[in-house]
């Protein structure tokens, strides 16, 4: 037998002509255990080692080839290692599989089974160096235990992981890495206990700051952005494994439109607000949020703008965009005009004559004028709507409650279930069952109780901010340079038509599509007289308007993205 020292080949043993040949499988979860202690084996695969390798003397064999999977989860045999042991063992002749423990193999029963049938039809013993499982009744009895025990392990820690990440969320912590111009940082408080934290990247985070400011101001596309920040030095944080590298352009498309820079965390699709430190300011991020989806609306992410209006108005006739068009007098004067795109190009058949582009922009700016709604109409607007809000948060307050306590009476089964099989009430083969059912409508229920969080106070944080700009959007209008007219245009508009009569014909975005509904505010404004005489009259009803807001039904409202 030879044996070299501090080699992880040095478990393997030359055997003996006539001793039993064996394979050893060690395994780790996770990349972080195969790497600690600053090794490529970490301090988990050596313990393991050793182990089956005394196992192996004990059984009189020789260990013939090793298999590690190092950072593989049990909870799929889709693993490299374990795949090629079995084929090793299916073209070779091996006694036995040495485990350090049989959840090394599988957490999964239905996997257990199936990896070792392969290996009994290949005439091979399971053994665990420290589980006494073997071909006997009493040993396979004990092998099913202790896999299915190891499947529940699995299923539970997941839940309570999940808890865990939700609590922390909840409570504005970051779970995993941080975005880049953040830093990951771990210290110690008075006491030696460790806190992890966030802080920001002194070299990474004014770069970031500057890119979220320079494409708000309408001004840069992204590959454009991507162009400069990396000319700056603008690089991944590098790790272990991998150098700094300049980031890609789809990843500073994914930086822009990451609430975490405004002090936000998500969690399976539920915000939260975040204990680290905002990089930019909101309005700055909700500012980006706007170009972002003018560039897309436009189609021109990497197109520098001729004119403020170009991408939203269309013509009448045909419905083809308008484009900018240059003419020059026999005196050298330059007029611009805007002509039908379908026209220019012979697509269509229009016969739309060019308009000057400063007759277009009264036009527009005129229109604003029109739809710029009274003090009156805003309060009255403000009123129903969230007179509608409360009614549904009154029905919503009784679902929630529900769910509270469909969640309590589940924890609370939970607990009985587990202290009657501690008691041998039950076998497990019913704990796991009814532990998979509980589990599976805990999760449920709490998705759905996540979900009721935030979602109105933003919606109504939402609809005052349209009602306001609704209330000025004139006067905003009208005092905006080039770059915050066409947000304005995008964010109330889809598209605008000039008809041959130079009329506008729009589309709104929505929430604007129903706020300028004049059904809508006809509505509004009777109910607030309902309300007034409410409040003056004890023979009228209280709750006299809610008819008039199911009659207006928030048809295509949805939260508006500042």
């Amino acid at each position: 037998m030879t044996i070299i020292a501090d080699d992880p080949a040095a478990s393997l043993i030359d055997p003996p002509k006539t001793a039993a040949a064996a394979v050893s499988y060690l395994r780790v979860s996770t990349r972080e255990q195969a790497e600690k202690g600053g090794t490529d084996e970490g301090f988990s695969i050596p313990a393991q080692r050793e182990a089956t390798r005394r196992k192996a003397e004990q059984l009189g064999a020789g260990i013939v080839e090793e298999f590690v999977d190092a950072g593989a989860s049990a909870k799929s045999s889709d693993r490299p290692e374990l795949m090629r042991m079995i084929q090793y063992v299916k073209t070779n002749k091996v006694a036995y599989c040495i485990v350090h423990k049989v959840d090394r193999l599988a957490r999964n029963r239905a996997d257990d089974v199936s990896i070792h049938l392969a290996l009994q039809q290949c005439g091979v013993m399971l053994v665990s160096a420290t589980e006494n499982i073997d071909e006997t009744p009493s040993g396979m009895l004990l092998h099913g235990i202790m896999s299915t025990i190891a499947e529940f392990y699995s299923r539970n820690l997941a839940t309570e992981v999940t808890k865990g990440m939700t609590q922390k969320a909840i409570g504005g912590g970051t779970n995993g890495r941080a975005p880049i111009g953040y830093l990951n940082v771990r210290k110690r408080d008075e006491l030696g206990r460790e806190l992890r934290t966030i802080e920001l990247d002194p070299e990474r985070a004014p770069m970031i700051e500057w890119a979220f400011k320079a494409y708000a101001s309408g001004n840069w596309s992204v590959s454009q952005l991507h162009d400069e920040l990396t000319s700056r030095g603008l690089r991944s944080l590098p790790t272990p494994k991998r150098p700094a590298k300049p980031l890609a352009v789809s990843t500073i498309h994914r930086l822009l439109i990451n609430p975490y820079y405004k002090g936000d965390v998500i969690y399976r699709g539920t915000r939260y607000k975040g204990n680290h430190p905002a990089l930019v300011p909101a309005e700055v991020w909700y500012q980006v949020q706007s170009v972002l989806t003018a560039h897309q609306c436009a189609v021109e992410a990497t197109q520098v703008h001729g004119h403020y209006l170009k991408g939203t108005i269309h013509c009448g006739q045909c419905g083809s965009r308008l484009i900018v068009s240059n003419a020059k007098n026999r005196h050298g004067n330059v007029y611009c005009y805007f002509v039908c795109s379908g026209r220019h190009s012979k697509r269509t058949d229009c016969t739309r004559q060019a308009m000057l582009i400063e007759d277009v922009e009264k036009l527009v700016e005129d229109y604003y004028s029109r739809v710029q709604i009274t003090p009156a109409q805003q309060d009255a607007l403000a009123g129903m709507l969230h007179h509608e809000f409360d009614r549904l948060m009154a029905a919503e307050t009784e679902e929630l409650e529900r769910l509270t306590t469909s969640r309590d009476r589940l924890e609370s089964e939970q607990d009985r279930l587990m202290q009657a099989h501690y008691a041998d009430a039950i076998p497990l083969t019913v704990l796991k069952r009814e532990q998979d059912r509980i589990v599976a409508e805990l999760d449920k229920v709490t998705r759905r109780i996540d979900a009721h969080f935030g979602d109105y106070a933003d919606a109504r944080a939402h609809l005052d901010d349209a009602l306001g700009l609704l209330a000025n959007c004139a006067d905003i209008y009208a005092r905006c340079d080039d770059t915050n007219r066409r947000l304005c245009n995008q964010a109330f508009f889809t598209k605008v038509y000039i008809d041959e009569d130079n009329e506008l014909r729009v589309e709104h975005n929505r929430p604007f599509e129903m706020l300028l509904d004049p059904q809508v505010n006809a509505n509004a404004l009777t109910w607030a007289a309902d309300a007034h005489k409410a409040r003056t009259s004890t023979n009228v009803s209280v709750g006299k308007g809610s008819s008039l807001v199911r009659g207006v039904e928030l048809r295509g409202f949805e939260p508006l993205t500042p």
